[in-house]
């Protein structure tokens, strides 16, 4: 139960940051493509990814500071 949640939470975060982070975060993060290969398949420059990957990361950890609050 405590897995579903979290999992809702990290997916309201990722829906935050807009389709292409999202996208981009699951394909770097979930699915271990290096920066480089997710920017060519995007169609972006390394530096978007890095950009996109920021924002994702925040949005996760600002979840997780919601969720660890008493």
């Amino acid at each position: 139960m405590i897995a579903r949640e979290q999992a809702a939470l990290a997916e309201t975060a990722l829906q935050s940051v807009g389709d292409r982070a999202a996208r981009i975060f699951r394909r770097h993060r979930i699915d271990g493509i290096e920066q480089r290969t997710v920017a060519a398949e995007f169609g972006v420059s390394l530096s978007t990814v890095e950009g996109d990957l920021r924002k994702a990361y925040r949005a996760m950890i600002d979840a997780k500071r919601r969720y660890d609050e008493p």
